[in-house]
């Protein structure tokens, strides 16, 4: 029986130390200077790591501050519309019976197979008639109806027992009052896994802010890290530092919600 547990164990271990090793080298290489870093052999960890003058750099340089506020803005407003849209959406396809139903379901779930990059050309070009181009708006309009999110609560609400729902209508509540009262109560786990989702994937958006976003001010960390490179330098001291802070929020975010987010995740999984 030890010798059973021993192996996955030990697989386990080695899976572990090849994620977390780049991320330790990451946050130690953050406080190094340029020297330390071009050292030959390299070294693992910094001669001090009271040396923040990386992180004030990033802080002075590229703004980060206002690149976290903006990321974090719309992060808000995608991960809010997202719920709204795609738990409305959600159960009218999985409570509601309307003429080319199962067409426009099937075309939402076609929608999940398309690359979002075969579509940015044209998106921009709307974006750019409707003089959206460099602002606030047009950087979190195409982001805010979720075809996952639609797919994910269409099968949440799929689950709900027709009789709750058909004892309400006989009671006399209006079809509004049904979903805000009964249903959306009973999906709440996959809310927050939708929830959880979308804000991971918006906060690491790069391609369609790189797109939309011209003024440096108005940009979001992964543009504010892509700034630190080009084809012929890398600070690779601030690249380590920024990528730190960019990570930051998330790493925060799932040391507070570890638990809600894996019992969200699991049960909209069960649920899928």
């Amino acid at each position: 029986m030890k010798y059973k547990k021993f192996i996955p164990i030990t697989l386990l271990t080695l899976g572990a130390l090849l994620i977390l090793l780049p991320i330790f080298w990451t946050f130690t290489t953050s406080f190094k200077t340029p020297p330390e870093i071009t050292k030959v052999p390299p070294t693992i960890l910094p001669d001090s790591f009271a040396n923040v003058s990386n992180y004030t750099q990033v802080f002075t340089q590229l703004k980060f501050g206002r690149l976290l506020l903006n990321t974090f803005l719309m992060c808000l407003v995608v991960v809010v519309c997202s719920l709204i849209f795609a738990s409305l959406a959600g159960y009218g396809f999985a409570k509601f019976t309307f003429i080319g139903k199962e067409y426009f379901f099937y075309g939402i779930v076609a929608i999940l197979m398309i690359p979002f990059q075969s579509v940015a050309v044209p998106l921009f070009h709307w974006m750019d008639r409707l003089g959206l181009i460099d602002t606030f708006p047009g950087l979190v309009l195409p982001l805010l109806v979720s075809a996952f999110g639609v797919l994910l609560m269409r099968e949440a609400f799929s689950t709900i027992p027709n009789d709750y729902i058909d004892a309400a209508r006989i009671d006399g509540c209006s079809e509004l009052r049904i979903f805000w009262s009964i249903a959306l109560p009973m999906v709440r786990p996959s809310l927050a896994a939708l929830a959880i989702i979308k804000f991971m994937w918006t906060w690491n958006e790069f391609f369609w802010p790189l797109l939309v976003i011209t003024t440096p001010s108005k940009g979001v960390v992964t543009l504010g890290l892509a700034s630190l490179s080009n084809m012929y330098f890398r600070q690779y001291w601030l690249i380590t530092a920024a990528a730190v802070l960019s990570v930051l929020p998330l790493f925060v975010m799932f040391i507070f919600l570890r638990k809600w987010m894996v019992m969200a995740l699991t049960e909209a999984g069960l649920k899928g």
